[in-house]
């Protein structure tokens, strides 16, 4: 089969790897849709802890085969691809805490991913969904279940107001959730107008300009207080210095940007979180029990009700070919992008 694979740090190629198989317990996903996540980028600037690797953990499509133990009336059916692999067996996980499982594996990252023809995974890391449903959508629902999750972590309530710090995926993705579940005020920041144009079609009440405008004031100025739930989604560390000003008094604030390793906050930031008596929570990824959560069931019904716009989130498709230059102009900051979605047919 075809593959897009990592061979160093910037070093991605398209090349023929041998078919992975369905093993006891696993299904062979023949891969119709896989999109680009920032952790993907990030593995490919940064570098990743082995090589090579197939990335991709963004993607659905439809089940070929399925190995022992498996219910044959899964084959022909098609599925959005669920890429974390905890034991389910360690106290953490039944405790329905999946992402603190300390053995966990995951497409894409600790075994091979979805920038393929084929993946292969075990069949309770498939969700099913109505041969209706644009394979493109589907694979779209993984990051919309980490949005849901970040809400959750949040306590958000109907009625309640939020800012969202930074309109790219994830950002957009909580946008659209804030408006499904009633939120009374939603506010998006960002640098790119073509996302603060996209955050308002999906559901933003306000959108600012984080260079134009002073962020903090205008909320303060909109809210008075501050809103009821501050969402990072950019990895900044000047956004994350802002969630302490934005946030009303026991509020909350859920971080769920890739902070830079070697930014440091000052402790004034304890300080003012602490005379504020805010709730800070961070979010790695998007599972609760029973297996996978409900971030997963209620990210498909909202796609099929549609009320998450999936097409919004697209901005370049793409054949799996053009991995490599699609890539390098990231890279190169060259290319300015929400979804990118891969054929690997093409």
């Amino acid at each position: 089969m075809r593959a897009a694979v990592l061979q160093d740090k910037q070093v991605l190629t398209v090349r023929e790897v041998p078919d992975p198989v369905a093993g006891p317990g696993e299904v062979l996903l023949e891969v119709r849709a896989s999109a680009v996540c920032g952790s993907d980028i990030h593995r490919y600037l940064r570098g990743h802890r082995t090589y090579p690797i197939i990335l991709g953990h963004e993607a659905a499509g439809v089940i070929r085969s399925a190995g022992e133990d498996v219910d044959p009336a899964l084959i022909g059916r098609r599925a959005a691809l669920i890429p974390l692999l905890p034991c389910h067996v360690c106290e953490q996980c039944r405790a329905g805490r999946f992402s603190a499982c300390v053995t966990y594996s995951f497409v894409g990252s600790r075994r091979d991913g979805a920038f393929a023809e084929l993946v292969a995974l075990p069949a309770r890391n498939v969700l099913p969904v109505p041969d209706t449903l644009a394979f493109e959508s589907a694979a779209l629902i993984e990051p919309s279940t980490v949005a849901r999750h970040m809400l959750d972590l949040g306590g958000f309530v109907a009625g309640g107001s939020a800012v969202v710090l930074g309109a790219g995926s994830i950002g957009l993705m909580l946008v659209q959730w804030l408006r499904v579940l009633g939120a009374s005020l939603i506010v998006a920041t960002d640098v790119v107008p073509e996302n603060l144009e996209v955050a308002r079609l999906v559901g933003a009440t306000v959108t600012l300009d984080a260079i134009r405008e002073d962020v903090p004031a205008e909320i303060c100025r909109l809210t008075g207080a501050g809103v009821d739930l501050t969402l990072e989604a950019t990895g900044s560390p000047a956004a994350l210095a802002q969630t302490i000003d934005v946030t009303r008094p026991r509020g909350a604030i859920v971080l769920g940007g890739n902070q830079p390793l070697d930014a440091t906050l000052p402790m004034e930031f304890i300080e003012r979180l602490m005379r504020k008596e805010l709730t800070l929570a961070g979010c790695f990824m998007s599972y609760s029990a029973p297996w996978p959560g409900h971030e997963w069931t209620e990210g498909l019904a909202a796609v099929l009700d549609g009320g998450l716009d999936m097409d919004a989130m697209i901005s370049h498709r793409a054949a799996l070919s053009d991995a490599p230059q699609l890539f390098a102009a990231i890279a190169a900051h060259q290319l300015s992008h929400r979804k990118i979605v891969f054929d690997p047919t093409r």
